[in-house]
């Protein structure tokens, strides 16, 4: 049956349909529709199926591991820099092995569209020594949960499904099975502590020479069933474009529409590579150009002076596939002439991009606002983590930004090298119940001091609102508790919308700060604005607009406070939004010099 599907919901209805009932992984774009959607069609499909949140990507892999070491069929899902985080798990999976099965989908973002790094998963499947599919359309990654499923089923391994941000949420017309075609295994431990547990050396070399052997022979699957019948279709030209993902649908439109004269070969399983019989095939070709992103994965497997990419310094080495790129690689190996019909004549560099900005009345903007009003004029450095308080970047709150749980570390990595300068670290709720406990621990271990804000929301709000432990379960995960099991006090403030009140807050944390000789930590209760449910009777309501006859421009509110709501009008002074405007009435409070806004009349 045919049906419209997103990448992610494609990739989530793949794992119904592969016969999946295990799924565990932690939020991120672009992957985190996958689990949000199993849980829809679990329910959809009246499935007896666990598909969870788990506190981070570790704990996400490790939960569906031990399911597929029982025998079930299970998934671990995250994007890629969680695939740092669950590193550790991973690489001794790959040794041990498994005995249902188990995809590991860990979605890509070339471009660093909403990531820090633009790090390429193929290399670290490769890395780990696990096979890696690479879907390039929503359609193949829906084939591909089930091909890697049966995969990792026939060799015992952990596989890698690699889809990036361009086919996890593009939308395609998609050819699916109708019903339930795969019955679920149960799960059944066997015990086998000389697979299961063991332990370096003698243990883990074993299995170190065994998992090379499952390579060599993955290798050979890979060239008999996925590349071989592939290779027979070939036209036969003197040059051939080896590609993988995405990048495989900007070459075949740029061969089309430019009518170049080239086989193109793709590559649905980048690693492990059987690299004698695509080196064999290489003969009948003048030239090799390998079309992949964003790291040369591909080509690292690969030897040949036929051999162009990124390595040769042929193919772009950062950024997403584009068209333009394809042509750019093929006018540096010399197919086509330097002129590039997809890049505008007219076009003279990168348009104006808006700047990172939080949502009309988020708290987390009064709270950056109020620890900028109170610390930041003495020169304090402020790390921030990842979350919407990332945002705060904009309001001129945050110095630092590095990974989750970052904040934490680093308050106390500054706090020994600059005592000079207050310390003032920000965090939410998930990342910190994600990681920034155990550098909590390390700071009152060590006694270093420095103030650190925990933004409670209540949720994951970046990635699309999806539960946190503490939502969850309230009654039992507790941030402020969890805080004093570190052996630190825990100050508390409940958000209201009237700034002042939360200046007065911080300026208490200061206080303790300067009496002090560890760690301050403060959790803020606030609430997500797009969280209908908690936010009703809790904004100020009161619409607020600027009296224009007192207001001088000067600017202060926009640079420090920084509302989307606030914008110069046609005539060049300060207003707000109305179709923008939460009503949360903070501004009422922002330090304006002439007291220019005042509460809205009703009409």
């Amino acid at each position: 049956m045919k049906q419209t599907l997103m990448g992610n919901d494609a990739i989530a209805l793949g794992l119904i349909h592969a016969g999946i009932d295990m799924v565990s992984g932690y939020p991120g774009t672009p992957s985190s529709e996958i689990l949000a959607n199993f849980q829809k069609y679990k329910h959809h499909f009246k499935l007896d199926a666990y598909a969870e949140w788990a506190t981070n990507e570790k704990v996400g892999f490790e939960v569906a591991y031990a399911g597929a070491i029982a025998g079930k069929r299970t998934c671990a899902t995250m994007k890629q820099v969680g695939l740092n985080v669950a590193s550790d798990a991973l690489m001794s999976a790959a040794y041990i092995g498994l005995k249902g099965a188990m995809l590991l989908v860990s979605a890509d973002d070339p471009g660093f569209y909403s990531s820090q790094t633009e790090q390429d998963s193929r290399s670290f499947a490769k890395f780990a020594r696990i096979p890696v599919l690479d879907p390039a359309t929503p359609q193949e990654a829906y084939d591909m949960v089930k091909l890697g499923t049966k995969i990792s089923h026939l060799f015992e391994t952990v596989v890698m499904l690699r889809p990036v941000m361009r086919v996890c949420h593009a939308r395609e017309i998609c050819e699916v099975d109708e019903g339930l075609s795969v019955t679920p295994l149960e799960g059944n431990f066997e015990r086998n502590v000389p697979r299961w547990g063991a332990v370096p050396p003698a243990g883990r070399f074993r299995q170190g020479l065994e998992q090379l052997e499952r390579i060599e022979v993955i290798k050979a699957w890979n060239w008999k069933e996925l590349i071989a019948p592939k290779v027979a279709a070939l036209k036969g030209e003197k040059v051939l474009f080896l590609t993988s993902g995405t990048g495989d649908g900007y070459v075949r439109e740029a061969v089309t529409e430019q009518a170049i004269k080239a086989d193109v070969l793709k590559l649905d399983m980048p690693y492990p590579l059987p690299k004698t019989e695509l080196e064999a095939l290489f003969a009948s070709y003048a030239k090799v150009v390998v079309f992949e992103e964003s790291y040369p994965c591909i080509e690292e497997q690969l030897s040949s002076p036929k051999l162009y990419g990124k390595l040769t310094k042929h193919a772009h080495e950062i950024d997403e596939f584009s068209k333009a790129k394809v042509m750019e690689t093929l006018a540096n190996v010399g197919i086509v002439k330097k002129a590039n019909p997809y890049q505008s004549p007219k076009f003279t560099g990168e348009l104006p991009r808006r700047a990172p900005n939080m949502c009309p009345g988020c708290p987390h903007r009064d709270v950056h606002y109020a620890i900028t009003d109170v610390f930041k004029k003495e020169h304090a450095i402020c790390p921030s983590d990842i979350g919407c308080y990332t945002l705060g970047l904009n309001q001129g709150a945050i110095d630092t930004i590095l990974c989750m749980g970052g904040s934490v570390s680093m308050a106390s990595g500054f706090a020994v090298a600059d005592p000079k300068k207050a310390v003032v670290a920000t965090i939410g709720d998930s990342t910190f119940t994600h990681s920034g406990v155990a550098p909590l621990i390390n700071a009152v271990y060590q006694n270093h001091r420095f103030v650190l804000v925990i933004l409670d929301n209540s949720t994951t709000a970046m990635t699309g609102r999806q539960t946190t432990p503490e939502r969850s379960n309230p009654a039992q995960v507790d941030i402020k508790r969890i805080v004093e099991g570190c052996g630190v006090a825990c100050h508390e403030y409940f958000y209201e919308p009237e700034l002042s009140k939360t200046i007065d807050f911080v300026r208490s944390l200061k206080t303790a700060y300067e009496k002090a000789t560890g760690p301050v930590v403060a959790v803020v209760r606030e609430f997500c604005v797009l969280d209908k449910e908690k936010v009703e009777g809790q904004l100020g309501r009161a619409f607020v607009e600027i009296d224009q006859d007192l207001c001088v421009e000067c600017d202060w509110c926009i640079t420090a406070f920084k509302c989307p709501p606030m914008h110069y009008d046609e005539n060049g002074k300060m207003a707000i939004d109305p179709f923008l405007c939460a009503g949360c009435s903070s501004c009422l409070d922002v330090i304006c010099p002439v007291d220019a806004f005042v509460e809205k009349e009703e009409v």
